[in-house]
């Protein structure tokens, strides 16, 4: 069984669906760029030495971002700073609760009072507040902001839009303390390997992305956007045990960090990385069956299967308020009455490629990328669809055949791309250590020493 409608046929075994999904006719499957490989000899060669960094590098981790105001409370001594282009302008040791508002010009600095600690000196365009240790100085006392309490040097600067931006500068082993717990989730001692294998993946995409967001003033989102980052409250111990033991460790691909993507649960099926975003495929991000000889690693997950339905109007409803939003353009006449929901091309995992929603004024269709923002969750339009792994229909009246309900049965949470999570700690109670991990999921990595 192979090609596109052996894979096909996989995925409707996998999700349970009738063999008659998967017959002729097909969806046609879209055919990605080609992989771009580099030329090797025809002998076998060693993979390149990976280049060691001279240190551990440091990180400026976006946390907030035009804000009108922000309240601070670093410890009294703590140094700050407000720094400009070609030197320090203005150097004191805090008091206690620091409040930075949009004024006039930029921003000022003041007390818990009210009081402005620096009155000749208002923070403008380019300059930058800096609370904490002397920049490449390991931080070693916390800064609390929103009622907890963060590791590193803060800075605060006004971003182009006039706005207040709050980021964490930080060594890389220690941002990573706050990430790895807020992305695999609760640790038991035999599932550490999985939470290793978390740790090398976090530190390979923040080496790859590293610089990302330098146009908003830092290298990464504290968010989904990028990775979760949480206060000193949010470690755990064997989290912090799974990223000490894998110090410097990063997944390598020709010699450099990978783009190291992971996903809460893939469904079974992983995707390719053009699947989720438009970016060329790249070798170690293929599409693969998460078998094992007991099933899917990522079966214990919640997430594994799942069903939603959605009443017809608050279909059409979430239709004509989301898909302009998404830039997916609606029929001259509007979003219409529903007249059938199909899916018309699925990618190479078995995912949902493209959705027709066909209506009384017209046809609309949403391409994967805009698929989950588009199709919100029934009664919490605030949620994204869980995954585009699904199967979509209409249930009609029997009388009328009139649509009632639009209902999706589907597998997984998330883009499906690189490491399942979930997966990965069914792989650790399997018995298998982080690398194997590693590698099942990014296919020919190597992992090694960078620092």
């Amino acid at each position: 069984m192979g090609g596109a409608r052996g894979r096909r046929l996989l995925v409707a075994l996998a999700l349970g669906w009738p063999l008659a999904s998967c017959a002729p006719p097909a969806p046609v499957v879209p055919t990605p760029p080609p992989i771009i490989r580099r030329e090797r000899p025809p002998v076998p060669v060693p993979p390149p030495i990976p280049e060691r960094l001279r240190g551990e590098p440091w990180i400026d981790v976006g946390l907030a971002w035009d804000l009108d105001n922000l309240e601070l409370t670093p410890e009294r001594g703590t140094m700050l700073s407000i720094q400009r282009v070609g030197g320090v302008l203005w150097t004191t040791e805090s008091a206690g609760v620091l409040r930075i508002r949009v004024a006039p010009g930029g921003a000022v600095v003041e007390d818990g009072r009210g009081e402005r600690i620096a009155p000749q000196i208002a923070l403008g365009l380019g300059d930058t507040l800096w609370v904490g240790a002397p920049d490449r100085v390991a931080p070693d006392t916390p800064i609390r902001w929103k009622g907890a309490e963060w590791r590193g040097r803060f800075k605060v600067f006004v971003n182009p839009r006039g706005k207040l931006t709050l980021a964490d500068r930080l060594p890389l082993e220690t941002y990573l303390l706050g990430v790895v717990p807020g992305e695999i989730g609760q640790l038991s001692d035999d599932l550490a390997e999985a939470g290793r294998a978390q740790a090398i993946a976090a530190r390979s995409y923040t080496l790859f992305y590293v610089g990302r967001r330098a146009s908003e003033g830092f290298d990464l989102y504290g968010t989904v956007e990028d990775q979760v980052y949480g206060a000193l409250g949010t470690e755990r111990p064997i989290a912090t045990r799974c990223v000490e033991s894998t110090r410097g460790r990063v997944a390598l691909s020709d010699g450099q960090p990978i783009r190291a993507n992971y996903c809460s649960t893939c469904g079974g099926i992983t995707a390719e990385v053009w699947e989720a975003w438009p970016a060329p495929p790249l070798p170690y991000l293929v599409s693969h069956l998460d078998a094992g000889r007991d099933g899917d690693y990522c079966r214990e997950s919640r997430q594994y299967r799942w069903r939603e339905a959605w009443p017809v109007a608050e279909f059409m409803e979430d239709l004509a308020r989301f898909a302009p939003q998404q830039g997916v353009a609606l029929p001259p006449g509007g979003v219409g009455r529903l007249i059938d929901v199909r899916i018309e091309e699925r990618s190479r995992s078995g995912r949902a490629w493209r959705l027709s929603v066909v209506t009384t004024t017209g046809e609309i269709l949403i391409p994967a990328y805009s698929l989950r923002q588009v199709l919100r969750r029934p009664g919490n339009s605030s949620a994204i669809l869980r995954s585009n792994l699904f199967k979509i229909d209409v249930r009609r009246d029997r009388a009328t055949r009139r649509p009632i309900e639009v209902v999706a049965s589907g597998a997984g949470s998330g883009h499906g791309v690189g490491l399942c999570q979930t997966g990965a700690l069914g792989m650790a109670r399997a018995g298998f250590d982080a690398a194997a991990i590693l590698e099942h999921y990014y296919r020919g990595i190597q992992v090694a020493l960078r620092y």
